[in-house]
């Protein structure tokens, strides 16, 4: 990833909340030279011409285009969270100790979950596994945005402070905090490159094509919250078929 470094001495946000509530609440893009390079690998991380687009666009305030651009997210951003959920079900599965005799965690546990528990359109493991061939090598950045928007969401449910539920949204997080997105994201990257669960012989991420975070990037790690799985999760994990372990119901498409 090409992202300037922040100027100064190290950041170490010792207090997200507040930051939190200080940048939404006046709206501040304070780093504009780290957040547009950071969405532009959260939106297109195979695209570095419509990246380029998007730099441009900003450079030469041209709104039209910006508009376009930022409309064009809200299906990204969808995708984004089933990302987030993948990569956090991996967490849990680590930090819970579970599922070890099973192979520990792994991202078809994850799709597996997410599949039998979600509604919605788009949470099939078909296209949980073509989601994830798109936005693998961002999606310890992704999975930081979503993280901090959820916070926000929960900081201000009480005093939203004229707020709105679209003022939430992962990009803006990713343009009014690109600090703490990717604070939590080099915990994130750390944790996809470095462990390897028990009866696994890789890592989460690719270290060949995963979009690292500069190591000179002048940030303290924030790490993620850690989270208990469910009864519900547990039961699904347990009635797995043992011949369907780690393999999708077709064959995902590499868009």
């Amino acid at each position: 990833m090409q992202i300037r470094p922040f100027p100064g001495q190290k950041i170490q946000i010792a207090d997200p909340g507040f930051l939190i509530k200080a940048r939404l609440i006046r709206e501040l893009v304070l780093w504009p030279d780290q957040a547009l390079p950071l969405v532009g690998y959260m939106a297109w991380p195979d695209d570095s011409i419509m990246r380029e687009r998007w730099l441009e666009a900003h450079q030469r305030n041209d709104q039209s285009t910006i508009k376009e651009l930022t409309q064009g997210l809200k299906i990204v951003q969808q995708h984004w969270a089933r990302v987030a959920d993948m990569v956090h079900l991996h967490m849990d599965l680590t930090h819970s100790g579970r599922q070890r005799r099973r192979g520990g965690p792994s991202l078809s546990k994850s799709i597996a979950l997410i599949d039998a528990n979600a509604k919605t359109k788009g949470t099939g493991a078909a296209k949980l596994w073509e989601i994830w061939r798109v936005y693998k090598d961002v999606a310890h950045l992704v999975t930081a945005a979503l993280l901090v928007a959820a916070q926000a969401q929960t900081l201000l449910r009480s005093a939203p402070y004229g707020l709105r539920l679209h003022q939430f949204q992962p990009y803006r997080m990713a343009m009014l905090l690109p600090d703490l997105v990717l604070a939590v994201a080099m915990s994130i990257e750390e944790y996809g490159l470095e462990h390897i669960a028990h009866g696994q012989t890789e890592p989460m991420f690719d270290p060949e094509s995963v979009w690292r975070i500069p190591a000179d990037i002048n940030l303290a790690p924030v790490a993620p919250p850690a989270r208990a799985l469910t009864e519900k999760d547990l039961a699904v994990l347990r009635d797995r078929r043992s011949g369907n372990r780690g393999k999708p119901k077709t064959t995902p498409v590499l868009a």
